[in-house]
């Protein structure tokens, strides 16, 4: 009677430890999911901030593409992208700017103050610049929260007339968006 008791003994003991090891590969196969699930959550809401935040750039120039539209200047202290329209006589701009840590469009007539709190947040980012790179060329770049840079290469369609056509192929190949001619992403 007890050789049959102590095999039900181990019988019970090798199911639960069996069990246990069960229990514990599962535990741990859900946590090692659920820890690469946030890192291709936190990638993709990266990739879509970068990306987002260029089209958008890249789409309002698109916009307000006209001779002498597109110009750098400042909100406040910041540096800003400047498009200027004219709608019904009257001259507009539209400020496109980083402020505390967001990307910010502000519109306004062009000769009324623009400050920088009266902008409307689009996109969480760290820093935003726009500089002249060459005539009728410019550069804009883009810094994530996490500290991803991307920049964007704008050149107007309505000042083609200032680089000779070859130049102007050579610099949109491969890109059918209005004034995309190179993008590149730093980690």
């Amino acid at each position: 009677m007890k050789t049959q008791r102590f095999h039900h003994v181990i019988d019970f003991l090798f199911a639960a430890a069996l069990f246990g090891v069960f229990l514990v590969s599962s535990v741990m196969v859900i946590a090692v999911g659920a820890g690469a699930y946030r890192n291709i959550t936190e990638k993709s809401q990266e990739d879509y901030t970068l990306r987002t935040s260029l089209s958008y750039v890249n789409e309002k120039l698109r916009q307000a593409d006209s001779n002498g539209a597109l110009s750098v200047g400042t909100v406040g202290d910041n540096t800003a992208l400047m498009l200027t329209q004219d709608y019904d006589g009257e001259s507009y701009t539209t400020y496109i700017y980083e402020y505390n840590g967001s990307l910010y469009e502000l519109f306004t007539k062009s000769d009324a103050p623009a400050d920088p709190d009266f902008g409307t947040p689009l996109l969480t980012l760290s820093d935003f610049g726009i500089e002249r790179a060459a005539d009728a060329l410019y550069r804009v770049s883009i810094t994530t929260e996490d500290g991803m840079t991307s920049s964007l290469l704008l050149h107007p369609f309505s000042t083609n007339a200032a680089f000779d056509s070859a130049e102007t192929d050579s610099r949109s190949a491969g890109s059918e968006s209005s004034g995309v001619s190179e993008s590149e992403v730093e980690p």
